[in-house]
């Protein structure tokens, strides 16, 4: 007998409802760490059904609602995911349900290939360059084990300022770690000590399961926690790619983290929540910012 997965069908009433629809839930996703996502979307055509392919210049297709089924690795993730999406997008509709294994992980995640961001590549295993350019780290990661594998812009954009920065021989604490790619970038670029946490036992799982594809120094370590409440000793680079709510609410906790003289990376907001985080985060200065698809993120010294 196959097996049932868990999966929660999201759907958005209307196109682009909440705003950026895709990625504020592909972020809120991010912290449970989904097995894979399928877009069961159905995308219009144009009136007649076929463009005339020579003339006039076929026109971009008109959006299609946010309809995704996303698999778990467990059903109480799931729910607890369902939970978090609910509260957090209440317009969203959303239905529990179990998928017999038909290969769909394989499916949904072999479109993927590996993304540039500054001077890391992060690559699924089956599309690993066999050459890069001088100076670039290659990063592996196993899409299905975490959705945090580089696609999402906010991920580019912390690998882009961190591109920017000397960790050599320096301490390093990624905060709400989901796959690794952070703290598995700041080990393979030569800082000396490195910790990613993160308070999901799933993301912790992936992280090490992925850092086991790479030829990591004995530097880094994956480890579940929640830096409000236990927070780690206090580091040279702190990366926070969280949200923005909670990028506000724990601003003073998370440059207690940063030592005196250190470097503050954060992202996981768009640009209208910007104003807001900045102003959690008023005593530091800003260094670089950086900015894709309405995502943000900032370097904080």
């Amino acid at each position: 007998m196959n097996r049932l997965w868990p999966a929660l069908v999201v759907e958005a009433p209307a196109i682009d409802d909440p705003p950026d629809a895709e990625g504020l839930v592909a972020a809120l996703l991010d912290d449970f760490s989904p097995q894979a996502i399928e877009d069961l979307a159905e995308r219009p055509l144009p009136p007649g059904g076929l463009w005339d392919q020579t003339f006039p210049p076929i026109p971009e297709p008109p959006p299609a609602p946010l309809r995704w089924r996303v698999f778990f690795p467990s059903a109480e993730t799931r729910d607890r995911a369902a939970r978090a999406l609910g509260a957090a997008h209440p317009q969203l509709r959303l239905t529990s349900t179990a998928v017999p294994d038909e290969d769909w992980a394989a499916r949904s995640q072999e479109s993927l290939t590996a993304v540039t961001a500054g001077r890391f590549i992060v690559a699924p295993p089956w599309d690993v360059p066999v050459a890069t350019p001088p100076g670039t780290t290659v990063i592996i990661i196993e899409p299905s084990m975490g959705f945090g594998t580089g696609h999402h812009p906010t991920t580019r954009l912390c690998l882009r300022l961190l591109s920017a920065i000397d960790v050599r021989d320096r301490r390093v604490v990624d905060i709400g770690t989901g796959s690794g790619v952070l703290a598995m970038a700041a080990a393979l670029d030569h800082a000396s000590d490195v910790v990613g946490l993160d308070v999901d036992q799933d993301a912790i799982d992936a992280a090490r399961a992925s850092a086991a594809l790479n030829a990591l120094p004995p530097v880094v370590r994956f480890e579940v926690g929640d830096f409000r409440t236990s927070p780690p000793p206090p580091a040279d680079v702190v990366m926070a790619n969280l949200t923005g709510g909670m990028l506000r609410t724990t601003a003073a906790m998370l440059m207690g983290l940063k030592r005196p003289g250190g470097t503050l990376v954060v992202s996981g907001f768009d640009e209208a929540e910007e104003a807001a985080v900045r102003a959690a985060f008023a005593p530091l200065r800003q260094v670089a910012r950086l900015e894709e698809a309405t995502w943000v993120a900032v370097r904080l010294d």
